[in-house]
């Protein structure tokens, strides 16, 4: 647990450093207008598994090809075969690279805290969990369709169904 943490904890301060220095050597400096903000709809379903999460995000678009930001997430998830619940909440790191217009691939480190309910046992369990999605999608102006994939999927502790997920994303 405490070397996810390092990890997380690493990986989002080399994602600050390159956002800053990027700003840095622009000649233009940071600017509002390059702020876009929107997120992420996910659902995901497997043998009688439910997964649903709302990810609001601001992302900095650097140039047209490529942006980096930030998200925070809110889902839930029914286990109906061994009647669990669990809650959870997070945030995320995300960078985004846009090759050709029509075309999205994306990489998001996400740490995650988890409240679970087991109405068999009447026990709670907390703990958290880190994922790192890789994505792609279609892209339309603002809106993105696609799928991603969980590359450090633990089905005993994951929060989603599955390690594939369905997405749909918007930004303005």
């Amino acid at each position: 647990m405490f070397v996810k943490k390092k990890v997380f904890l690493g990986v989002l301060f080399l994602m600050l450093a390159t956002i800053s220095m990027a700003q840095n050597k622009s000649s233009d400096g940071f600017s509002w207008d390059n702020m876009r903000y929107g997120g992420r709809f996910t659902v995901s379903f497997a043998n009688d598994v439910f997964s649903g999460t709302i990810s609001p995000a601001a992302i900095y678009q650097f140039n047209e090809k490529i942006a980096a930001g930030a998200t925070v997430s809110f889902g839930y998830t029914n286990f109906k075969n061994i009647d669990v619940d669990r809650y959870n909440y997070g945030g995320s790191i995300l960078a985004i690279y846009t090759p050709i217009q029509q075309i999205q691939l994306s990489a998001e480190l996400e740490q995650i805290f988890i409240n679970e309910n087991d109405k068999r046992f009447d026990l709670d369990n907390d703990y958290s969990y880190q994922a790192l999605h890789l994505g792609a999608g279609y892209r339309m102006n603002n809106v993105v369709i696609g799928f991603r994939y969980d590359v450090l999927y633990d089905e005993s502790t994951n929060i989603y169904a599955s390690p594939f997920s369905p997405f749909i994303q918007v930004f303005f």
